[in-house]
């Protein structure tokens, strides 16, 4: 997803910079290691000129770029090689060294938004130097992206300047996460978001309760401008189907017994005989078994929380808020599972001249289907922290805030 990465200038970590101004005076923070003495190119204790260099910062237009120049204090040694070491990864590459001055250009990616973490070590005919630059960044935004899409530390984004131009909507995807910023400066229509509503909507968890927004944490030394937060969770997974009944149906109900025929006597009634009849009438077949219910469908699962947000400020100047706590809704109720079929109902008796017939006997009823789930219960609700210079902090659970300084 494209994005719009703006290094401007770069704020130095311990440097003096008031909030809501440019200050040019920023300067790397500098750690000289001690020589070691057993180094056969440690100055002798009796010299009077120790090596010493200073190291600055030249911002360059280029995006995702800065120059780093490494001066000798003095002539009296010279500088042999400088090897540039990454903190975070331990890599090192060596820099070309021409010259007075040694020159570092560095490059970044416009998604990384990790600051600049160095150590240059400076090899000198008179012992060695450390020197340890950390340079933040400026993040500038105007459209919506995904924080899935930058590189950050662990779930911490370091910045000078957080800069929300109209139209940029920051999406944290839910994660923890921390931005802490010399100055925030924000225009109108602009937004940071645990979701979008097209994310909740298109969610297809299963088996688990929905997503909660996370712990958003910002911390500005300065803001101004306009910012809108949308603390949202997902919907809760859709509880699952009830369990259905076994398809096999009963045994088949009992046969209806078969009717008798007496055929009668020869010689008619005057002479002692009988006339032909039905002596046992044939019996209808029993009435099938009905079949067992469904299990019911299992509640719905809870939604996600809102999330939960701490907005801290050293100081502002016109600057409002406004921020939404929408947990997430439960998931809807599983389906009831299908009733069992019911069983055959019983062959009729067999007939017999003149006896009546009979009838199969009825089928048995299906079994019903199991009730459905309970919908999942809604998520929590989020708290809202807010602490304002040295004013202390409140905090207030609700689902809706706005405010100014």
């Amino acid at each position: 997803m494209k994005s719009l990465f703006t290094v401007l200038p770069f704020a130095l970590v311990l440097a003096a910079c008031q909030p809501g101004s440019d200050s040019s005076g920023d300067r790397p923070q500098e750690v000289v290691q001690p020589a070691n003495p057993d180094d056969p190119q440690n100055p002798d204790s009796k010299s009077t000129s120790e090596p010493s260099v200073t190291v600055s910062l030249d911002r360059e237009a280029e995006p995702g770029a800065v120059m780093v120049r490494i001066t000798k204090d003095n002539s009296s040694f010279g500088i042999e090689t400088v090897e540039r070491l990454e903190v975070s990864s331990g890599t090192s590459v060596s820099v070309p060294v021409n010259g007075v001055d040694v020159v570092d250009r560095l490059t970044t990616s416009r998604n990384d938004l990790r600051p600049w973490h160095y150590k240059y070590v400076i090899h000198t005919n008179h012992g060695q130097l450390v020197k340890e630059v950390r340079v933040l960044k400026d993040w500038t935004l105007a459209e919506s992206v995904r924080i899935s899409d930058f590189k950050i530390e662990s779930n911490r984004i370091e910045l000078r300047k957080l800069i929300l131009k109209e139209g940029a909507v920051l999406i944290t995807e839910g994660r923890d996460l921390q931005i802490d910023a010399d100055e925030l400066r924000s225009d109108a229509y602009t937004s940071l978001q645990t979701f979008t509503a097209k994310d909740i909507e298109m969610s297809n968890t299963t088996k688990v309760p929905g997503q909660g927004g996370g712990r958003l944490i910002l911390n500005f030394k300065y803001a101004t401008g306009l910012l809108k937060i949308e603390m949202r969770g997902h919907r809760g997974s859709r509880g699952e189907k009830g369990i259905d009944a076994t398809q096999e149906r009963p045994a088949q109900a009992a046969s209806g017994t078969a009717g008798a025929f007496h055929p009668g006597f020869p010689g008619g009634l005057d002479n002692g005989g009988e006339r032909p009849s039905c002596v046992r009438q044939p019996t209808d077949g029993q009435r099938g078994a009905n079949g067992v219910a469904g299990a019911d469908g299992f509640n719905g699962f809870q939604g996600g929380s809102s999330g939960s947000l701490y907005l801290t400020l050293q100081s502002a100047r016109f600057f409002d808020y406004e921020v939404v706590f929408v947990p997430g809704e439960g998931g809807e109720g599983g389906e009831g599972g299908k009733g069992q079929p019911g069983g055959l109902g019983g062959p009729a008796g067999a007939s017999a001249p003149l006896c009546r017939k009979a009838k199969a006997g009825a089928d048995g009823a299906s079994g019903a289907t199991g009730l459905k789930g309970q919908q999942g219960a809604v998520g929590i609700l989020g708290e809202f922290c807010l602490t304002v210079g040295s004013k202390g902090t409140s905090c207030v659970t609700r689902d809706r805030f706005s405010g100014g300084l």
